[in-house]
């Protein structure tokens, strides 16, 4: 089957494209927000500065009537407010007549012409339609210049320095107009200038920084992903090349990287190498095994057939049974691996009934005490209760059979073999305890592994090729059970546990 994978960029390429493409989303955010929106910004910041202002101011004057805003005090508090924020104050009655204004004498002119003009005639009367509302107008300073008289007038809401001329062509300023009611209830006029310094200069020195900033970010950006890369994919490539001879040689886990993803897939690689060998291994006793154990049914039939065929008189029932036999002998070996195939593919469907799990084990261990007490062999089974089960009750009854096989072939020299039959919570253990030589620690994890023999050379070993106990695994965790071994020198306990029905299904099974 050929590879769907196509041929893509390297991972030092990849790293390279994203990072050139985190830094130009940067320096595009960079553009926009410190150059191409900055104006817009200043404006609603100064905006949103002089209605602090405004509102700090009408709060005095609505707190006062017409006299105490005369009053020395308040008007040095709105001088403060106006003086710290750096804007004219303008206050006057509904009559236009002032009382209150901080500009100096040489703005003071401009102020008087203002007044006298048609945009402030406009500002009046739109306050005056709609008495608390606030009215705006933005204008250029050399706009206001000219729809005034006064020449050489200083730069409106700048009342310490800056002449109005330095500021012709790109100088603004925000006007806010309103009229209130004080707390006699009189109309008052509030006229507040604020300067607008213009951006354009800074705006062309960010362009310039900002220039050079995105050359030195696209090179830094460039050396950093090479770096990275190198630092990523040389340990990777290390690996692709040693994953790529798995199961030729052996994979060697000597790979140090500082990044944790990486470390982990080496590691992971050096477990499937293990693996691997460990499948390999039992790859090579598989084949010994069913060489072995093919051979010797088949030399038995291949002898006894040309016995039959070439010695007059030897072709009686008792070697035609030896042939039939070892042939129902080779069956059961194939029988078997092709079972546990079907049971580790999940294609074998389990047919689940209630019975009485206590009889079934009853009735294995006489048939196997009728077949075996001739060979010296003693049985016992012993139980609490009668328990039922809910499961399929051939399978189960494999599941007995090749326990007691494995017994049969493994116990001591007394050919004891014990059932116990115990309630273990909601589940029932079945016990097989043999009085064999046990088994090592180290192998008891690998006994349930298909075609694991722990001792080919065992003086019983019968015909099979270790895949009992995993039929057994198989076909209990279908179950959802559990099996498991304890095993000393002094024999083996191999078990498995069941779910056992409710005491109200088991009375109703006993009906």
């Amino acid at each position: 089957m050929k590879s769907t994978n196509k041929k893509g960029l390297s991972l030092k390429l990849y790293l390279l494209f994203y990072m050139i493409v985190f830094v130009f989303i940067t320096l595009i955010l960079l553009w926009l927000f410190q150059v191409v929106f900055l104006e817009d910004f200043y404006s609603t910041i100064k905006r949103k500065s002089l209605d602090d202002v405004v509102h700090s101011i009408e709060a005095t004057v609505s707190e006062k009537d017409t006299k105490e805003l005369n009053e020395l005090e308040t008007k040095n508090k709105i001088l403060r407010t106006a003086t710290d924020n750096n804007v004219i104050a303008v206050i006057a009655d509904y009559d236009k007549r002032i009382f209150f204004n901080n500009s100096d004498l040489r703005q003071r002119d401009f102020i008087d012409e203002f007044m006298t003009t048609a945009e402030f005639e406009y500002l009046y009367q739109s306050a005056k339609d709609s008495i608390g509302e606030p009215q705006y107008l933005s204008m250029k300073n050399s706009e206001l210049l000219q729809i005034t008289t006064a020449r050489g007038s200083n730069l409106i809401g700048n009342i310490t320095s800056f002449p109005i001329e330095n500021n012709l062509n790109n100088g603004e300023s925000l006007i806010y107009f309103n009229m209130i009611r004080n707390k006699g209830e009189d109309i008052i006029t509030l006229m507040v200038m604020m300067e607008l310094t213009p951006v354009n200069t800074t705006v062309e020195t960010l362009r310039v920084q900002l220039f050079y900033v995105t050359a030195l970010m696209l090179a830094v950006a460039s050396v950093l992903a090479i770096v990275i890369s190198h630092k990523i994919a040389k340990p990777i490539e290390k690996i692709t090349k040693g994953a790529k001879k798995l199961g030729k040689e052996r994979y060697l886990s000597n790979l140090d990287s500082p990044i944790k993803e990486v470390g982990e897939l080496n590691n992971t690689l050096y477990f499937v190498d293990k693996e691997l060998e460990k499948i390999e291994g039992i790859r090579r006793e598989l084949m010994a095994n069913i060489s072995h154990d093919l051979r010797t049914p088949l030399t038995m039939i291949q002898g006894y057939s040309e016995v039959m065929r070439d010695i007059p008189g030897e072709n009686n029932k008792d070697n035609i049974q030896v042939v039939i036999d070892e042939a129902q002998r080779l069956q059961s070996l194939v029988n078997d691996i092709l079972e546990l195939s079907r049971l580790e593919e999940q294609k074998y469907r389990l047919r689940v009934v209630k019975y009485n799990l206590t009889e079934s084990l009853k009735d294995i261990v006489s048939r196997y005490q009728s077949m075996l007490s001739s060979k010296g062999y003693v049985l016992k089974f012993n139980y609490d209760k009668e328990v039922f089960v809910e499961a399929d009750e051939l399978k189960m009854s494999q599941v007995i059979y090749n326990l007691l096989n494995n017994a049969v072939t493994y116990t001591g020299d007394d050919k004891s073999i014990e059932i116990k039959q115990k309630i273990v919570g909601k589940y029932v253990r079945v016990e097989i305890i043999d009085t064999g030589e046990g088994i090592e620690e180290s192998k008891i994890l690998d006994i349930w592994e298909r075609y694991y023999k722990i001792d080919s050379k065992h003086r019983r070993a019968q015909i099979g090729s270790g895949i009992g106990l995993s039929i057994v695994k198989s076909i209990v965790e279908q179950h959802k059970g559990f099996v498991g071994v304890n095993s000393s020198k002094q024999g083996s306990i191999f078990w498995f546990e069941i779910q056992i029905l409710e005491e109200k299904d088991q009375k109703d099974e006993k009906l």
